[in-house]
């Protein structure tokens, strides 16, 4: 059975630095198909420590949704780990907005290219298929970052993962009828100079998406003060609509949302 297991829910520079919470990725198995999504620092470590195990060596693809650290630290490690620390050859796939690979601040180094069977280039609309999952970028609005969020579609269901990005309304159209949705929630109440999503914002995403169930995660300080489960226990009074909030390490199997 498939599931999703959040590495790490840390969503801020204070939150990261200090390591109040894990900034590792979120590992998804899908089908028989396993990803990793957006490794930021420690995710390595946290691969390795988890219970029960998750071997990075059996990764069949990366997807980095944008290159600001909190996010992409650990992707080389991380393809060359994939890749069977590069004694067997190239192996897996690599899926990343182009300013990761181009330019001149890319995060993904040249020399770790040669891991990977395939490098795919995010654009809006344009899906990848890796073994039995398909996934469709979906462009999001980051400050200079090229960032995408993703549909992921299989065999056990749709899941969209909202990433780091300022709300706007075509949001709410894109990641409907996803049986999971996956939100990052950096801040407590909307901050119009941050291009997070904040609560508020959040709620209004899940209200019009319904998702069978839904996931806040990624969290700032405002977050973290205000006790997510608490909150996300009121939405799910308020909506009708199972809102939960990560914790490190949470592992959600995919009849949490196939029910």
């Amino acid at each position: 059975m498939g599931f999703v297991k959040f590495l790490g829910t840390a969503g801020a520079r204070y939150v990261v630095g200090k390591q109040l919470r894990y900034s590792a990725g979120t590992w998804i198995e899908l089908a028989g198909t396993r990803l990793l999504l957006d490794p930021g620092p420690g995710t390595l470590l946290r691969c390795r420590r988890s219970r029960p195990p998750l071997d990075p060596e059996a990764l069949d693809g990366l997807i980095l949704t944008h290159k600001h650290l909190d996010h992409s630290t650990d992707v080389n490690v991380m393809l060359e780990v994939m890749a069977e620390l590069g004694h067997k050859g190239k192996k897996g796939t690599l899926m990343a907005p182009r300013d990761c690979l181009e330019g001149g601040d890319p995060v993904v180094l040249r020399y770790v290219r040669r891991y990977p069977e395939r490098i795919e280039i995010m654009e809006e609309g344009k899906a990848v298929e890796i073994q039995t999952v398909r996934i469709t970028p979906v462009r999001h609005r980051h400050g200079d970052a090229e960032t995408y969020g993703v549909i992921l579609e299989s065999p056990e269901g749709q899941l969209g993962f909202v990433v780091d990005t300022r709300f706007f309304p075509e949001l709410l159209e894109r990641y409907s009828g996803c049986d999971l949705l996956v939100l990052n929630v950096v801040r407590r109440e909307p901050t119009p100079e941050i291009d997070h999503l904040s609560l508020p914002e959040a709620t209004e995403i899940i209200r019009e998406a319904r998702p069978k169930l839904a996931v806040i995660t990624h969290f700032g300080m405002t977050m973290l003060r205000a006790k997510p489960h608490e909150l996300a226990r009121k939405i799910t009074e308020e909506m009708g609509i199972e809102v939960i909030a990560a914790d490190d390490g949470l592992t959600i199997q995919a009849d949490r949302w196939r029910r």
